[in-house]
Parts: C-alpha cells; sequence; structure tokens
C-alpha cells in the first residue's frame, strides 16, 4: 500500500491533460446513458418531417420555426446520422465537449497564466445543473452548434487581437464568420455577443493603462462584431418575415422600448436579475435534494456510484495537476468576475426581448433552455464563489463534492427520460399490433397525458412515423388528444365535435366521432387498452373514460393485408413478440373480427411461451373465445382467475358472460357455466 502511495504521489499531470478530463467528466455526465435514451417532446417534429415527408422538408419545417438558416445543419444530421437515437445522443455530447474544451481554451487564452482555475470552470460549465432537456438529442442541436460556434468565436477573436497583422486579419475573419452562422442558426446567444466588450477589455487593460485609449481601442477591435450583430438584428426585426398566419418570437419587449423606455428597461434589468439568481440556485438546489441523493432503487446506487467515481478522479487530477506558469495576473479575479456578471445579465436578452423568462415560466422543464447561455457566466460565478469563501487545503474536496453531484444531477435527470423512452416504445409498439391500420382522420383520445416529456403534438408526429404514413402534404392522418386539456366535455365528445390541431406547417382536422380511445398504464402491470362500447362498465378506468367508451369507434381500426405492421427500426430497434401484450392485443384485434379460432392459438403460443396477464381486465378476449368455441370449462376457470386477480372487475365480467349467453350457440353446460360464474360474482347487483 505505501509503494502504491508513493507512486500516485509521484503523479504529474501536465495541463494538456485536461482534454482527457473534459472528455471523462462528459462520458461520466452524459455518456452512460446513451444507449437507454430516444427522442422526446421537440425531438418529434424533426424526425416526423425527415422520416415522412422526407430531409429537405426540414427547410420547411424550420421556416414556420422561424430559424430558415438552421435547416443545413438539421439536413446534414439526418443524412449523415439517420433516425437511430444513439447516434444524435452522441453527436449531442461531442458538442457539449467541444464547447467545454473551447470555453477551457478562451479562459487560458484571456488568464495565460490560470490554466488550473480555468479548467474548473470548464468543468462545471460541462456539467452546469440547469438545462433539464439535455437528453433531447435533436431538437438543442442548432443550440449546442450555435454556442460551439459562439465560444469559438470569443477564441478566435483573443487570439486576433494577440497576433501580428495579417494573421490578425485571417483570424477576425474566421471570428466573424463564426459569429455569422451562430445568429444566423439561432437567435439564443446574441446577447452574449455584448461580453465581447468584457473580453475585449479585460485584454486591452494587460497593455494599456489610459482610459481613454483602452475605451478608443476596445471600440475599434469590437466595430466588425458589432456590425455584425447590428446587420443580424436588422435583418431579424426589420428583414425577417414569418410564413402567413405564423405568429412566432416576435421582440415584443423590444418594440415596447420605444414606447415606455424608463420602463421597459427597469423591466429588463429586473428580468435579468431574477433568472440569472434562478440559473445560479434551482440546479443545485435539485442536485442536492433528498430525492436525488436517495438509494432507494439499483439506479441510485448505479449513479451515486458513478458519482463518487467522478469525485475521486477529479480529486486525484486536481491534486496532481501540474502547474507549469507562475501567476503574474493579480487582477483575474476582477477581470473574471466582471466577466461572470455581465455574461448572466446579457446571456438571456433575445430571451427577454420576446417577453419570456425563467422566473415568470410555469414549466421549468421546457423554460430552463432560456438559462443556457447564462450557464456560462455561472459557472464562472460559481468558481469564484467557492475560490473565495472555501479554505485553500479544502477547495479541492469542495469542488470535487460539486462535480459529483452535478454528475449525480445529469444521470437522475436522464433516468426520467429512459423512462419516457420504454414507455414511447411500449405505446407505441402495442398501438401497432392492436391497431395495424387507422383511417386518416383518426383522432386517438386518453384523459390526460400518458408519457412524460412529450406532450400532444410529439405523440401524434410520433404515431405518424410509427404508421410511415407516406404523401403527407400538410395533413397528419392521425392526432393525439388529452381531452381533459383540449375538451373536457364528455358528452360534447359523444354528440360529435370538431377536433383540429395545428403544429407547424402541419393540420388537423377530425371530428370526435372519428375516434378511438384508449388507456396506456404500464406503471400498473397494464397493457395498451383500446376501448369500445363494451367496456362503458369498466371500472379500472376513470368515469370520463367509461362515459366517452360507446364513443369509441374501432370500426376505424383495418387489418393489414399480407405482412404484419410493425415499428420502423431504424427508430425504435427490433421488435419483441415474446410478451404477453403482444398476444393480448392481436387477440383484441382478432376479438373484433369475431375470430376466434385464431384467438385460441394465440394462447396456446402464450402458455407456451409461459406468459401471462398481470391484469384480468385482458383475459376477456380469450374467455370469449373460448366460449365461442363451446370450451366452457376454460370459460369457468379464466374468469374466476381474472376477477381473483384484479378487483373491481365484476361488471365487465357479468358484461363478458351475458354477451357468451346470448352470442354463443345454446347447451345446457353453457348455461350452467354461465349460471354458476353470475351466481359467484353477484351479477344481479350490477344489472
Amino acid at each position: 500500500m505505501k509503494k502504491i502511495r508513493l507512486i500516485l504521489q509521484k503523479v504529474s499531470l501536465s495541463e494538456n491533460s485536461g482534454y482527457v478530463a473534459l472528455l471523462a467528466a462528459s462520458l461520466l455526465g452524459f455518456g452512460v446513458m446513451i444507449p437507454k435514451l430516444g427522442f422526446y417532446m421537440d425531438d418529434w417534429p424533426y424526425v416526423f418531417y425527415a422520416f415522412n415527408k422526407g430531409i429537405p422538408s426540414l427547410q420547411e419545417m424550420l421556416a414556420y420555426d422561424s430559424r430558415p438558416y438552421a435547416a443545413w445543419l438539421y439536413m446534414f444530421g439526418f443524412y449523415t446520422l439517420g433516425f437511430k437515437p444513439a447516434l444524435w445522443h452522441l453527436m449531442s455530447l461531442l458538442l457539449r465537449l467541444g464547447i467545454a474544451v473551447c470555453a477551457w481554451a478562451l479562459f487560458r487564452a484571456i488568464w495565460t497564466d490560470r490554466n488550473k482555475e480555468a479548467l474548473q470552470i470548464a468543468l462545471i460549465f460541462l456539467l452546469y445543473p440547469f438545462f433539464l432537456m439535455t437528453p433531447a438529442p435533436i431538437a438543442y442541436t442548432h443550440i449546442w452548434f450555435g454556442f460551439l460556434s459562439l465560444i469559438l468565436s470569443f477564441l478566435l477573436m483573443v487570439h486576433a487581437y494577440n497576433s501580428k497583422r495579417y494573421k490578425a486579419i485571417f483570424l477576425t475573419i474566421a471570428a466573424l464568420l463564426l459569429e455569422m452562422v451562430h445568429l444566423f442558426t439561432g437567435e439564443y446567444f446574441s446577447g452574449l455577443e455584448f461580453v465581447r466588450v468584457v473580453i475585449l477589455w479585460n485584454l486591452t487593460s494587460q497593455w494599456e493603462t489610459s482610459l481613454s485609449q483602452k475605451a478608443g481601442r476596445v471600440f475599434l477591435n469590437w466595430l466588425p462584431y458589432a456590425l455584425v450583430l447590428g446587420f443580424f438584428t436588422y435583418w431579424r426585426i426589420v428583414l425577417y418575415k414569418n410564413p402567413v398566419g405564423i405568429f412566432r418570437n416576435s421582440p415584443v419587449v423590444l418594440q415596447q422600448i420605444f414606447i415606455d423606455p424608463i420602463k421597459t428597461i427597469f423591466l429588463l434589468i429586473n428580468t435579468s436579475l431574477r433568472d440569472a439568481l434562478s440559473v445560479l440556485t434551482i440546479g443545485w438546489q435539485k442536485a442536492v435534494t433528498a430525492e436525488v441523493l436517495s438509494f432507494l432503487s439499483p439506479f441510485a446506487f448505479f449513479r451515486l456510484g458513478l458519482a463518487f467515481i467522478g469525485f475521486v478522479l477529479v480529486y486525484f487530477y486536481l491534486s496532481h495537476l501540474r502547474q507549469t506558469v507562475e501567476h503574474t495576473n493579480n487582477n483575474w479575479k476582477q477581470s473574471s468576475l466582471i466577466l461572470a456578471i455581465s455574461s448572466l445579465l446579457v446571456g438571456g436578452l433575445p430571451i427577454w426581448l420576446l417577453g419570456r423568462s425563467i422566473a415568470e415560466s410555469n414549466n421549468i422543464v421546457s423554460a430552463s433552455r432560456f438559462g443556457i447561455a447564462t450557464t456560462f457566466g455561472a459557472s464562472i460565478f460559481i468558481f469564484l464563489v467557492i475560490d473565495y469563501l472555501i479554505a485553500e487545503r479544502k477547495k479541492v474536496v469542495f469542488f470535487s463534492c460539486l462535480i459529483a453531484l452535478a454528475i449525480n444531477f445529469q444521470l437522475n435527470n436522464a433516468k426520467l427520460f429512459e423512462h419516457s423512452w420504454e414507455k414511447q416504445q411500449a405505446f407505441s409498439q402495442q398501438l401497432i399490433w392492436r391497431a395495424p391500420t387507422l383511417k386518416s382522420g383518426t383522432a386517438i383520445l386518453t384523459d390526460e397525458e400518458i408519457i412524460g416529456f412529450m406532450g400532444d403534438y410529439a405523440i401524434s408526429f410520433s404515431a405518424a412515423a410509427s404508421y410511415q404514413s407516406k404523401d403527407i402534404h400538410n395533413t397528419v392522418p392521425y392526432w393525439y388528444f388529452p381531452f381533459y386539456y383540449t375538451n373536457p366535455d364528455v358528452t360534447e365528445l359523444l354528440q360529435g365535435t370538431q377536433l383540429q390541431a395545428d403544429k407547424l406547417s402541419m393540420h388537423f382536422e377530425g371530428n370526435s366521432k372519428d375516434m378511438i380511445l384508449v388507456s396506456f398504464n404500464p406503471e400498473l402491470n397494464r397493457c395498451l387498452w383500446v376501448l369500445q362500447p363494451l367496456d362503458h362498465d369498466l371500472r379500472l378506468v376513470n368515469e370520463d373514460i367509461r362515459r366517452l367508451s360507446p364513443g369509441s369507434n374501432i370500426n376505424l381500426i383495418q387489418e393489414n393485408s399480407g405482412l404484419e405492421t410493425s415499428l420502423p427500426e431504424q427508430i425504435y430497434g427490433g421488435q419483441n413478440t415474446k410478451t404477453w401484450c403482444y398476444y393480448f392485443q392481436k387477440a383484441d384485434l382478432a376479438r373484433q373480427y369475431s375470430r376466434w379460432k385464431d384467438i385460441l392459438k394465440l394462447w396456446d403460443e402464450a402458455n407456451l411461451a409461459k406468459l401471462h396477464a398481470n391484469n384480468g381486465y385482458e383475459y376477456i378476449p380469450f374467455i370469449e373465445a373460448f366460449g365461442h368455441e363451446g370450451n366452457w370449462e376454460q370459460v369457468s376457470y379464466l374468469t374466476k382467475s381474472a376477477d381473483k386477480i384484479t378487483a373491481s372487475l365484476e361488471p365487465s365480467l357479468c358484461s363478458m358472460l351475458e354477451r357468451l349467453s346470448t352470442g354463443t350457440p345454446k347447451s345446457e353446460e353453457r348455461d350452467n357455466t354461465i349460471n354458476k360464474l353470475k351466481e359467484n360474482l353477484k351479477c344481479e347487483s350490477y344489472q
């Protein structure tokens, strides 16, 4: 042990080892969960347009999303990565890593003798616990790419400032091109453009002492970047026009400045302070909650174990990082604090000018994207607070704990998305099994949203992708409505009412007469249930669903002639038919067409695979099939089994027995079996 300790004490890591440190941190924080993650929320419009309408249609989509010049980025992404979620997640990780590496290089270029501090800030920046939609790999590609372009532009600007004439011109041109790229790809980081002044002031202060000379030199160096920013602002506000009927990302607060400048400026200052405080506190509060630090599941042990590994690695790394340059810049804390505060105060400017903010949002998950730009300044500020408050010999321990908390936060956040992807896969797969084809114009209704991190438009686009609908112009063939939010009046839905939806350039128009009602609660060990009029007395769902079930038109479901319908493998991966839900869905579909012998074959296959239902409701198609085929012994056995494993199922079982008593050939065995079962279930109580 002493030998090992002596060897470790002799380890000395060079400054350039920071690349490995950032890579290891990104793998711990984001990489290990990649195989378990999929597509979410705003990812699905991109997938739908590229998959169903063709990759070039992304130009149309992004024109409606007010980001027309981001289309090339997404088209390139789909042409090179295809539709596999893992590849998109890997690209997202590489972009995040690239941003952190460039930020580290930028800090080293500004503070040439502060490599260790620069690396610690970059580590915080990489893993900063605030943005809650990190596992959505497609929708934020333009944001990560824009951030990378901005930081790289800053870095080239610093090198241009410190270079001789011809090299400086070349680097400045490259920095200006990157500025244009990030501005026209997405305006998220246009506020941070004003941070260039602070960076240039810091660089100039190292050489100039006269205030007027510093101001003049900063202005001349900033002028080309200011002109590009001015041109972008003019284009965005004056020249750019949204498609007809689209009112999106209008700078309403900027317009108010010309009407009531004093009030509007105070409003912006107040908003910037509140949002800066939100970015500085909310994520770290979430990182230290009891939920995140609990040991109540195997995954909790896994992520806390990885967080501990992160702590050990960071502590070891920082303890053995060699400082090759002596500190000469005594004003670096002051300059870094100014850079941090200025970044915090202007990072969200483009968002605030649209009348949005983090502090006033009711949905912090979605609004967390508004703070991405601000994490640049927040990372510097957090490091400076640690550097100021924590004693020197304890700083490495405290900082290592901080990174461990950030890793734990990112892993815990990704786990929530893993559950969502598993549920998406199960929903889409079972829907395809139960409804191989759906009539165009079908509305899919549930009582409330059934999948986390999705939303009605995301599920609608994923359904269209699942059915691989083609020849789509501007009409989506199916749309998902959680009626509790969209139209809670069940009576109106039963009578027939228009159901409309619009998203980007796509439109859906249907009627509640043309809908199927579904219930999906895999958390209760249930399969997807496509309800129908027979389920009017099903007590396993809420009253609104029971009342609406007579309006569920299963005739909209059609069988697919030829090969069995399956999900697009390039999106969802291969399907697994060796599950109970596969046999239940196929049996329920066969019941719709009274194919009783097919149901019994499915029963035999399920038994052979030793699969069974966890909910008695899912035995009903099989019980009816046995009844129609005259196997009343099995009817009795399965009915009792269904009643035993699931409480409150008696009304549905009694209705099923009534259907068998009127829909099957008369026999003494039939009547005796049904009468005994009705007596056991006390069916007279439900009539």
